[in-house]
């Protein structure tokens, strides 16, 4: 790995073995600025007469203050930017820790058991650059005008990527997801980020939102006609949500392009629903009764999912990353990401997990019968045009075993 020479490290640790050895491993990375200390109380006088450090990499277990007490000292007083919790302690209490970490608005890069490891902390300090890098490219601000994204329609300068959703039991494509971009001339390739909340501010989002149901539906009829006959899920602005010719619209243009209702989903989050409440239901119950799907997205972060269960025609329940990643190590999360998938199946939906990022994600979500996954150990969003490559060489690690074969 390459690290910036201009990085700064302070390590907290009681045990001086320990922190020497976490000491050596930085320098072996190639971190030239370190500072240290010997408990929390300790770390903030060295850190009161010091440059703020990038990165403060934590024991939780120490005399006269502990790691957590730190923790809550550095956030309040913005005095560094990331956080390493290193630990032999139990998941669960790391896991308390970790929430609690970000409830304080500090970045965390993970927790790490002891001992500490060339390999762990490498991987630890190749996120903060990754973050870093992302923070950077998401706050840049392009000054974009409705004008400019009207112009961006008409020139078709936007395009869509397609995330796959599979069934965990055979690895089997079910449908794809819709996620737009825009294709800048001179700023290449942005995220929603830089020009939905445009959209929704002034207007837009009604022209952004036929023109990506238009275009998704036509890749949509071109891989039916070849025989690839999956859905595909588009995701509603609560702005649209609560725009009373919404369902008009979609019928019409599927009614045009001249696919089944059955093969269009929506996807809505518990937001969206509650912008406007009377018109949001009245929107949802139409397009049940023309028989499109409906996802309640990111389901798992809003207080009162449980409520818009019972009262909207919902046909999947899509469980929000949240609680999905990490689940195989956090015995909570383990047991939310369960119950559920059964609650899911009790009323009949169909249960997809997103955000499934490695082999462990997988693994658990099909233990625990989720119908479907998608998230990067799946596939990354990709043009429409990729995705037959994708299928004939990108699946093999999602299909199970053989019998027999281990």
């Amino acid at each position: 790995m390459v690290v910036n020479p201009e990085l700064s490290i302070m390590v907290v640790e009681d045990s001086a073995v320990q922190r020497l050895h976490a000491l050596d491993l930085l320098a072996n990375l190639g971190v030239q600025r370190t500072l240290e200390a010997e408990n929390g109380r300790h770390a903030l006088e060295v850190l009161a007469c010091s440059e703020k450090p990038d990165i403060l990499i934590t024991d939780l277990e120490m005399p006269d203050m502990d790691g957590v007490e730190l923790i809550r000292h550095i956030a309040e007083q913005h005095m560094v930017s990331a956080l390493i919790v290193v630990s032999s302690r139990e998941t669960t209490l790391l896991s308390t820790v970790e929430t609690m970490a970000l409830e304080h608005g500090l970045t965390v890069l993970g927790i790490a058991q002891k001992p500490l490891s060339y390999d762990n902390l490498g991987v630890l300090i190749d996120k903060f650059h990754a973050d870093a890098q992302a923070t950077a490219q998401t706050e840049s601000n392009y000054a974009f005008t409705p004008a400019d994204l009207r112009q961006a329609i008409v020139a078709r300068e936007l395009v869509l990527h397609y995330q796959p959703k599979v069934t965990t039991h055979s690895g089997v494509m079910r449908g794809v997801e819709a996620l737009v971009r825009w294709q800048h001339p001179v700023h290449g390739l942005l995220s929603p980020y830089h020009f939905i909340p445009l959209a929704e501010e002034n207007g837009v989002i009604d022209e952004l939102t036929d023109w990506v149901l238009e275009a998704a539906l036509k890749q949509l009829r071109d891989w039916h006609a070849r025989g690839l006959t999956i859905s595909v899920a588009v995701n509603l602005s609560a702005k649209s949500l609560s725009t009373p010719d919404l369902t008009d619209r979609i019928a019409a243009v599927t009614n045009r392009i001249g696919i089944e209702p059955k093969y269009l989903v929506l996807e809505i989050t518990e937001t969206a629903v509650m912008s406007d409440l009377a018109l949001s239901l009245g929107t949802l119950a139409r397009l049940r009764l023309k028989g499109f799907g409906l996802s309640i997205d990111d389901f798992g972060t809003g207080f009162s999912s449980m409520q818009q269960l019972s009262r909207i025609p919902f046909t999947e329940l899509k469980i929000d990353r949240s609680l999905v990643h990490g689940a195989s190590e956090k015995p909570h999360l383990h047991v939310m990401l369960q119950s559920t998938i059964e609650m899911g199946k009790k009323l009949h939906l169909t249960t997809l997990a997103e955000g499934v990022e490695n082999p462990a994600d997988w693994q658990l979500i099909r233990l625990l019968g989720c119908d479907v996954a998608q998230g990067f150990y799946v596939a990354k969003p990709m043009a429409g045009d990729a995705l037959a490559g994708w299928l004939k060489q990108g699946t093999q690690h999602l299909r199970p075993p053989r019998p027999g074969m281990g």
